[in-house]
């Protein structure tokens, strides 16, 4: 479903014009439409029927951006006789098909191995894949899946899972089975399905460490865009440890509560129907699945990759699609606190000792007390960005590490504990209160 908030299902665009849509769920339209035809001296720019307008940038502002056509670019034109646009059929190939230089500007051999051994990684992540990718589909809308082990357990989107009135999976030899829900987790936007079969000799992919990421590193994305199964496109981790609220301008506590952090972002062309799909890392193991694009478009009609995508990672998977193979659903590990993350501009009003971390606002679990952490007990007004008026807690303790890893918004803490622990396991807190940095010890539950 393109161009939504994760805020219970709300369909919305965002502000300025840049929204955030679920890379899943294509519509499945007639494929076999032809473009008018073309005068032979036409342009040829704008015979592609798939291809997006390009929308004006916009300032921000609260409503979506009206879309703006791009303008046309005419060639010019000669009389040449036998080509198309002035070009002849020498240029552009027999049959009117581009063809392949046929003297190729030559590749320095230092490039030219550099080149060959990209494409190798690319498809050596392919050939070792392709086995375990699914599509997923209803005959209206579609989205990808992998097999992540031999009883047909397959991992994909909710939001993919959701939208399917009933499950048909296409296997990569093209063959067909018929999927269950076996269960999902809606606020991290992910499902587990069950195969009735899987074909012979089909390996399930090998699930990678998310926690060891480096920006830099080379991804390799497969899926279904628009329904084109087994499409393979390639780039590298651009980012880490994004949250949805850094593209959604107009979070809210609805989205403060989403497991859509931590996220890794990537500049490999994610479009509709690539959701659920697998994200690997160059030895082609899974390190992420491929959940959201940022995208200028206005409409679903137009949604496509602008090399902002994001994929859930692989460590929070792994906890959630365990719990629900083995339960049937997921149970959050919880600290027992409610907080407000701290700011550098809070932390200057307030005049508090550190400049980003969670401050406790209340108590709400035993499991806290029993820790020992202390709830604050006065509160001011703050305006938010929003204009509006928040009441904030003053005098709590703040949390600015959960086992040894730095916590500076509610979503690195989320994030930390649901990849990094089960409900049961005992983490380490690091907190400061009075100006002074303690630890304690905290059983989730």
């Amino acid at each position: 479903m393109l161009s939504r908030r994760f805020q219970r299902g709300s369909i919305v665009a965002l502000v300025a014009a840049l929204s955030l849509s679920a890379c899943d769920v294509s519509q499945q339209t007639t494929q076999n439409q032809q473009p008018a035809p073309q005068a032979q001296n036409q342009t040829r720019s704008q015979q592609n029927p798939t291809l997006a307008q390009q929308p004006q940038t916009q300032q921000p502002q609260t409503q979506s951006a009206p879309q703006a056509q791009q303008p046309q670019t005419q060639q010019p034109q000669t009389a040449n006789s036998g080509g198309v646009g002035g070009l002849t059929d020498q240029q552009i190939g027999s049959g009117g098909v581009a063809a392949a230089q046929t003297r190729p500007t030559p590749i320095a051999n230092n490039d030219q191995n550099l080149v060959s051994e990209y494409e190798r990684v690319i498809n050596n992540v392919y050939e070792r894949n392709i086995g375990a990718l699914v599509n997923l589909s209803d005959g209206q809308v579609t989205g990808s899946g992998f097999i992540v082990d031999t009883q047909g357990h397959i991992i994909t989107n909710n939001h993919v899972a959701s939208n399917l009135q009933q499950i048909t999976i296409t296997f990569s030899d093209r063959t067909s089975g018929v999927g269950k829900l076996v269960g999902a987790f809606a606020a991290g936007d992910i499902a587990v399905i069950q195969a009735d079969h899987i074909p012979n000799g089909v390996q399930p992919v090998e699930l990678g460490d998310s926690g060891n990421l480096k920006v830099g590193q080379i991804t390799v994305a497969m899926g279904s865009p628009l329904g084109l199964e087994q499409t393979v496109t390639s780039g590298i981790i651009s980012a880490l440890n994004r949250s949805i609220d850094d593209v959604n301008q107009q979070a809210t506590a609805d989205s403060s509560s989403s497991s859509l952090q931590g996220l890794i972002q990537t500049d490999a062309p994610i479009n509709p129907g690539n959701s659920g799909g697998p994200l690997f890392d160059s030895h082609g193991r899974v390190i992420g699945m491929d959940t959201l694009i940022a995208t200028r478009a206005t409409s679903e009609a137009t949604a496509g990759s602008i090399g902002l995508g994001f994929a859930v990672p692989i460590n929070r998977i792994k906890r959630v699609a365990q719990q629900i193979i083995q339960t049937g659903h997921y149970n959050r590990p919880v600290m027992g606190i409610s907080s407000f993350p701290i700011d550098p501009r809070i932390a200057r009003v307030l005049n508090l000792p550190v400049t980003s971390g969670i401050m406790v606002a209340k108590l709400t679990g035993p499991q806290a007390q029993q820790a020992g952490l202390r709830a604050a007990t006065t509160s001011t007004n703050l305006q938010a960005s929003d204009g509006s008026q928040v009441q904030f807690p003053t005098n709590g303790d703040i949390i600015v590490a959960i086992n040894n890893t730095p916590v500076r918004t509610t979503g690195d803490l989320r994030n930390v504990i649901e990849t990094q622990a089960n409900p049961g396991d005992t983490v380490t807190i690091t907190f400061v209160r009075d100006g002074r940095e303690q630890t304690t010890r905290l059983t989730l539950k």
